[in-house]
């Protein structure tokens, strides 16, 4: 978007947008705090002011005439006095509205370099001017001093019980403090004044945060921020900052204003609260750990670490709705050892053990990732083949009794498996595919053991 040079040429933009202006100050955070230190409520009545006096800002840019010839600035000057507001928490608030219409501008893309600079020496102007009115106001009476006499003025009326404040010199030499300073930092005026501000430099706080203030308000921009300081007696405390640069006639740089807020007990509840958060997280993951491990030991047989046989029967379940639904094949091998008992009685149990943990990673060797192996019970095994016909599993099953077979096992050298295999058809369930695989396997042991026998259609 083409960015505009002459500020004049936003008054009606800026009217059209004061609704927003206004609203956007009044939440800024510094706004807020100042409204509510003084019990200032934000009523209908309140908020047509603020609307005014913004109007009354506006037609500076567009009119080019000073603060003191606006008429509506009286209402709202007459409120901030109601409400008992410092000279230089307005000071602040017109500065905040001046933040909130240069903002207005940039999220619209007008913001140029030179409009920016020509924004911020009207607010600085208008801030200053309105603050001098502001102590007549509360004086009562027509004031007649220089402009340097009404700085010195609003430093001494910062001193609020409110607010941490303190100003220093371009250098960053402290010229001044008031109570609530010294109160925080545990140092006293004498032992402040003509130190350099970074003797409450806390060493956790970054360097780089101290550049970026300095940076800002050297370019005669307000500083926001949380800072970190060191009392002295070595304990910190957390301030919410507001550091404003004081210009002269000439737009020059005087000094620094510093206006701070305690914020320690709300960070250190924010710390508190984050330990708390990362105990729960890590009590969360131990708890799923723990979960994980559970639900493992449910469906993992000890002995052999493949599933066992209630996982089987739930994947079982699960399989065969599958293959309804999608009109696949289904079949279903159960193997088990021939003469294993012989195994047990005359090597042992022990070994017998080691057999069926051999045999179990032998099989899981051979399966795919989609088939279901588990250990139905003692030396018995079961594989849910999906996408398998009958054929398909026969030469499955065939291929896994010769590796079976021929396999050499460390204590009992050999050892052979009988296998049965069975195909789902239509109007089968899990008891009747189970039932006629399972005849299939008792035929197997009937006619010789170590061989394959395929169920029939029914098992009838």
């Amino acid at each position: 978007m083409t960015k505009i040079i002459d500020i004049k040429e936003f008054s009606y933009f800026l009217k059209v947008n004061r609704n927003h202006i206004v609203k956007s100050w009044l939440q800024e955070e510094e706004t807020v705090h100042i409204f509510n230190t003084h019990s200032m409520p934000l009523i209908d009545k309140n908020i047509l002011i603020f609307n005014e006096f913004c109007d009354c800002f506006i037609s500076l840019f567009e009119y080019d005439f000073a603060i003191e010839q606006c008429q509506s600035k009286s209402g709202f000057l007459k409120l901030m006095n109601n409400y008992e507001v410092s000279s230089v928490e307005l000071f602040v608030l017109v500065t905040l509205l001046k933040d909130s219409i240069e903002n207005v501008i940039y999220e619209n893309g007008y913001l140029s370099f030179s409009l920016r600079k020509e924004l911020r020496n009207i607010g600085i102007k208008v801030a200053t001017s309105i603050t001098e009115i502001y102590l007549e106001v509360q004086s009562g009476e027509t004031l007649h001093i220089s402009e340097h006499n009404n700085l010195l003025n609003e430093y001494k009326r910062a001193v609020d019980l409110s607010n941490i404040v303190s100003k220093t010199n371009t250098k960053g030499v402290i010229t001044y403090v008031n109570d609530k300073f010294c109160e925080m930092s545990g140092y006293t005026k004498s032992e402040l004044l003509g130190k350099p501000h970074n003797i409450l430099r806390h060493p956790g706080m970054p360097k780089e945060a101290f550049k970026n203030l300095w940076d800002t308000i050297k370019s005669k921009k307000p500083w926001k921020g949380v800072i970190k300081n060191m009392r002295k007696d070595g304990g910190e405390y957390i301030v919410n900052s507001f550091v404003i640069p004081i210009l002269d006639v000439d737009g020059d740089i005087l000094e620094y204003m510093a206006i701070r807020h305690d914020i320690t007990e709300l960070e250190n509840a924010k710390e508190q609260l984050k330990s708390i958060n990362m105990l729960m997280k890590n009590k969360v993951d131990e708890l799923h750990v723990m979960t994980s491990s559970l639900e493992q030991q449910a469906t993992i047989d000890n002995l052999t670490g493949i599933y066992n046989r209630d996982k089987f029967e739930s994947c079982f379940s699960d399989a065969i709705r599958n293959a309804y639904s999608n009109n696949e094949k289904l079949s279903l091998v159960i193997f088990d050892l021939d003469h294993f008992k012989d195994v047990n009685d005359t090597f042992g149990h022990q070994t017998g053990d080691l057999v069926l943990k051999d045999i179990s990673k032998l099989i899981n060797d051979n399966v795919k990732t989609i088939d279901i192996f588990a250990r139905w019970g003692g030396e018995e095994f079961a594989i849910l083949l999906p996408n398998t016909d009958l054929d398909g599993a026969y030469l499955f099953a065939e291929k896994l009794r010769h590796t079976i077979e021929s396999h050499n096992f460390e204590v009992i050298k050999n050892i052979t498996a009988s296998f049965g295999v069975g195909e789902m058809h239509k109007n089968d369930n899990k008891m009747t595919i189970f039932e006629k695989t399972d005849r299939a396997l008792y035929r197997a042991k009937k006619n010789g053991r170590n061989r394959v026998e395929k169920a029939l259609i029914s098992c009838a």
